[in-house]
């Protein structure tokens, strides 16, 4: 597909549109361009509504684009020259894992470095939030223990104040996490919920939604969430429909049976009537990557068919999750100590170690798992390593390793596993209903988030994307691509006046060098910022200025409107 950037023949677009657009060029008098705090000028300007760059000078007032043209005669308290660099809105990661990172780096690294304005979490049916009195204590002696911070809050509303309390350097969302909240009611067991159980379900959600959330997600290969019935989760994101909430799904398989779990995920939202977002798309192990075509086709179909459906994806063909993932559900089932005697019981060994013995038929060879965090420091050496490095150092057959590290580590850790095809993810990229995220937590190159091997996602999706998808395979256009990152997440989320270069909408802003923009970790060494972003806006204030952050914190608390 050719799609080839030149910086001329922009400038040729630029002259063009600068003839044939008045109304954007023309301003009302010369009021718009008087006392501007920020101005940028000179820049190739690729807006997120999928139009052509043009070339054009942005004027900002307060937190707000008030200005877009050739503001020659304009004065600003601050004015950065583009010389030509592409300006962008802020990218919108619509599925992260950052909460509770933001309260020990409220400046956002590993997100704002890559030119991520706006992030969303609560997802894979995970949120820190609601929580029983018995949840709160669980969850600080986590915090404790791993970050050094404590939780005072039950709720998504207390949870919002103390993250306004010192500030943060992006805009914040969240979804309320269905595993969660079932965990709250139900517990942490494989069992119906009762009628009694749905109802106070429901007003949890509903609480949540009142308080902020834009939505639930869904975790539905990790327990507790997994042991909802289809019927169950259709009556919760029903509470969705009369707040316009997202459906976002991990759905139940991403491997063999992925054809199913878009069909369910696809039937409760059309039974619920709410709009569906299937969480990082793709399509697990060798023997399953002819299946995609039939699955796209389904979101095709689904979307004719009246279903507000989109998904998105990461640019990497390895996914990310805890190592227990490759034991079965009823293995997982209940609290962290029940799985932990599950794996020490010796009459279950036998089935555990047939469980292990299936999931190396789907990865095929255990060199393509990486650990990438461990809890203790004495495993700290296994961090970089693949299962069969690691095996092999330690002497032990791949069962028992396993085992035993996920004793060790009380069942935290983390892997990367390569499972997806290079071509699929391009088939994915391209399809016009999805968008852009890291799937990762905030992390950062100091402090107490500069820890493991995460998956380089959380770097570099965003940077990636553009270097690798546009700039090198010219897969997509640049304004196609940025498109992805800014208005599509914004309209499907529903953050009203995010997500376009456009006056009246808040001034959240990425200046990039085209040619020079990359994501910079890897596999080995993930925790490295990406180069090329100058500048990073958020709300008007500049957050990152010549690659460095500047300290400020002007992000907020974003809900449906």
């Amino acid at each position: 597909m050719e799609n080839k950037f030149d910086r001329r023949e922009f400038l040729k677009q630029a002259t063009r549109a600068a003839l044939g657009s008045a109304g954007l060029l023309m301003l009302d008098g010369c009021r718009k361009q008087r006392d501007l705090d920020l101005l940028v000028r000179g820049a190739l300007v690729v807006d997120g509504s999928g139009r052509p760059p043009y070339q054009a000078d942005v004027g900002i007032r307060g937190k707000y684009i008030v200005s877009i043209g050739k503001l020659r005669n304009g004065s600003a308290r601050r004015v950065i020259e583009a010389g030509g660099l592409c300006l962008s809105p802020g990218f919108i990661d619509v599925h992260t894992h950052t909460d509770v990172e933001l309260l020990v780096c409220p400046t956002a690294d590993s997100l704002v470095r890559q030119g991520i304005t706006t992030a969303i979490g609560g997802n894979c049916g995970s949120s820190r939030f609601p929580l029983t009195p018995e949840m709160l204590e669980t969850e600080n002696r986590y915090l404790k223990e791993e970050l050094g911070i404590e939780a005072d809050w039950t709720d998504l509303d207390g949870f919002f104040r103390r993250l306004l309390r010192k500030g943060i350097g992006i805009n914040y969302a969240t979804l309320v996490g269905q595993g969660t909240v079932r965990a709250a009611v139900v517990g942490y067991d494989n069992r119906q919920a009762s009628a009694e159980d749905l109802s106070r379900m429901k007003e949890l959600v509903k609480q949540a939604l009142d308080q902020g959330a834009l939505g639930m997600s869904t975790g539905l290969e990790y327990a507790p969430g997994s042991f909802a019935s289809t019927g169950e989760l259709v009556e919760l994101a029903r509470i969705l429909r009369k707040f316009d909430g997202i459906y976002a799904t991990h759905m139940r398989d991403e491997e063999d049976g992925v054809l199913e779990a878009v069909e369910e995920a696809i039937t409760i939202a059309r039974e619920a009537g709410v709009s569906l977002e299937i969480s990082h798309l793709k399509v697990g192990y060798p023997r399953n990557w002819n299946k995609l075509d039939e699955l796209l086709s389904q979101i095709d179909a689904a979307a004719t068919g009246g279903v507000r459906i989109a998904a998105d994806v990461y640019p990497y063909t390895a996914f990310a999750t805890g190592l227990s993932i490759f034991f079965p559900l009823w293995v997982r089932e209940g609290k962290k100590e029940d799985f932990l005697g599950r794996l020490r019981n010796p009459e279950l060994q036998p089935r555990l170690r047939e469980a292990v013995s299936e999931a190396e038929k789907n990865v095929g060879t255990w060199d393509k798992v990486l650990i990438s965090s461990v809890r203790t420091e004495k495993n700290r050496w296994l961090e970089g390593l693949n299962l069969e490095q690691a095996s092999r150092l330690q002497g032990k057959d791949i069962f028992t390793f396993i085992r035993d590290l996920l004793l060790d580590e009380e069942g935290q850790v983390s892997m990367v596993c390569f499972a997806m095809s290079e071509d699929n993810l391009k088939k994915i990229l391209r399809h016009p209903l999805t968008c852009l995220c890291t799937d990762g937590e905030l992390a950062s190159t100091s402090g107490v988030l500069f820890r493991g091997k995460p998956h380089p996602r959380y770097y570099g999706s965003f940077p990636r994307a553009i270097a690798e998808y546009v700039r090198k395979e010219k897969l997509l256009s640049l304004e196609e691509m940025v498109r992805k990152m800014t208005s599509a997440p914004a309209e499907k989320f529903g953050l009203r006046r995010r997500g376009r270069i456009k006056e009246g909408y808040a001034a959240d802003l990425v200046l990039f060098d085209y040619e020079k923009i990359r994501d910079r970790a890897t596999w080995s060494e993930p925790h490295q910022y990406p180069e090329g972003i100058h500048f990073v806006v958020v709300n008007g204030r500049v957050v990152v200025e010549g690659e460095q952050f500047t300290g400020e914190l002007p992000g907020e608390i974003l809900g449906r409107q």
